[in-house]
């Protein structure tokens, strides 16, 4: 069966389990739902969640407590953010805690980051002792840290502890999430080596795991950025990444459940960053001031560059009352100048995040490209852009013969574009770097440069451009 056909089937199978949840809904026949949530994996059950309505979701999702609360929790985290946050504010606390006491630490974590603040402390109130402690002490450490991601049921043990020893705790070990590597300490707790699954297999019974440990282990502290947690995961293929404190006493783990959520969220905040906006218009979609209010700031960025734009346009229109026509060609080089400048910024935060462009050296060779490629498609796009104002000037009626000012202006006309176009456009590439590169010298998410801002100050360089070139021309062309 092709993968087209596979994903039809799949579709239609989606399709009717999802009409079949509805009609048990409509009929109040909760065993039915029960029976046939028991069938379905939870990540199936929470994309089937996402097309019902909020009141369907209250019905199901307690059907889910009720008869599966260790499900529950796992269908709890793959909501989107807005669809997990209203679902929850219809749960009473009681049955919120109810669900964080099955979770894993982390995931507990992450769903009372969803809550709104009055009711996260009704439901910490309420939660078991010793899962309290748990959660509390991860929400101590700083937002999109380590310590607020990783799981602290691992697998370590000391270092004088024997092969055969450790192979024997590993397959009693039946509590811990995910068994990748096992970690080897000492007595004091810091974390000295690490071994697989494999070389534990494969060494000698009667080594100790000091003998067999590798050293040098890539670890993160408590309060490493998630996204540089995610990096170093990507960069060394670890299926999980050890979290030390300040004495590098091992605290927890990171694993690659969590990476890939770091990636999949990091990646979103970039998009979402690019337009102007955040994914909290997601969680307040429903109420029309709140998006607003979030979008406000960059349009507001947008507004000041238009304006200067415009008093800009307006001083060189002053100038220009003898060639209005020039104006016919604004909306050109500024949306190519735009549209350059926002291309190369894109690439820029992608490189920045990644860590490709990690060092001036790396920064100043992809400099050198992007102007290169500016050069290159200034060259066309500048030489189809003289060529469309030519025909511009040659279709205008009665202007030709107006003057000889006029006639030598229309005739340097296709040059002005042309030039403006392939300077813009290299100038455009250069913005879309350096700005980038500047905001992360000095601490700001580059990916908030490459939206409005970089749209905006290539606007602004486009009308400075066109129209310094046009103002150039008419000082050596009229008295």
């Amino acid at each position: 069966m092709t993968a087209a056909a596979t994903a039809r089937r799949a579709g239609r199978q989606s399709e009717a389990m999802l009409d079949t949840l509805r009609r048990f809904v409509r009929r109040g026949s909760r065993a039915s739902i029960s029976k046939l949530l028991g069938k379905v994996r939870p990540e199936d059950v929470a994309l089937l969640m996402r097309r019902l309505t909020p009141a369907e979701r209250h019905e199901i999702f307690s059907v889910l407590i009720a008869d599966f609360p260790d499900s529950a929790g796992d269908v709890l985290t793959e909501l989107e953010a807005h669809t997990r946050t209203e679902l929850l504010e219809r749960l009473s606390p009681e049955e919120i805690a109810r669900i964080l006491e099955k979770m894993e630490v982390d995931d507990a974590v992450f769903v009372v980051e969803s809550l709104p603040p009055e009711l996260e402390e009704r439901v910490l109130a309420i939660v078991d002792l010793r899962r309290l402690d748990d959660v509390q002490s991860h929400l101590t450490y700083e937002e999109d840290s380590a310590g607020r991601i990783m799981t602290t049921e691992l697998f370590a043990l000391p270092r004088s502890a024997r092969v055969s020893e450790a192979i024997a705790a590993v397959q009693q070990k039946s509590d811990v999430e995910m068994i990748f590597y096992l970690y080897v300490v000492d007595d004091q707790g810091a974390l000295v080596g690490v071994t697989s699954l494999r070389q534990l297999l494969l060494a000698a019974p009667e080594k100790t795991l000091g003998e067999i440990a590798q050293r040098e282990v890539i670890t993160v502290h408590v309060e490493t950025d998630q996204e540089e947690v995610a990096h170093l995961a990507a960069r060394y293929d670890l299926l999980a990444i050890p979290v030390v404190d300040d004495a590098d006493r091992l605290v927890g783990i990171v694993t690659v459940d969590d990476i890939v959520d770091i990636l999949k969220e990091e990646a979103t905040e970039d998009l979402y960053k690019l337009a102007g906006t955040s994914e909290d218009e997601l969680i307040y979609q429903e109420r029309s001031f709140q998006v607003a209010r979030l979008r406000l700031p960059w349009l507001l960025v947008n507004l000041v560059g238009l304006a200067f734009t415009g008093l800009l346009l307006e001083r060189f229109q002053a100038g220009l009352t003898e060639a209005l026509f020039l104006l016919s060609f604004v909306p050109v080089v500024m949306g190519l100048a735009g549209s350059s400048g926002t291309q190369a910024s894109m690439i820029t935060v992608r490189g920045l995040a990644t860590g490709r462009l990690g060092g001036d050296g790396r920064v100043r060779h992809f400099l050198w490209q992007q102007v290169k490629s500016g050069l290159f498609l200034g060259l066309i796009l500048g030489a189809l852009a003289a060529a469309l104002a030519l025909t511009f000037s040659l279709l205008m009626p009665g202007v030709l013969s107006e003057g000889t000012e006029l006639r030598a202006i229309q005739i340097y006309f296709p040059l002005v574009v042309g030039i403006s176009v392939l300077s813009a456009l290299i100038l455009a590439s250069v913005n879309g770097v350096v700005i980038p590169v500047v905001f992360q010298r000095v601490g700001i998410d580059p990916a908030v440069a490459s939206g409005p801002l970089v749209t905006a100050s290539n606007d602004v360089l486009g009308i400075l451009i066109y129209f310094g070139t046009a103002w150039s021309l008419l000082g050596l062309l009229l008295p």
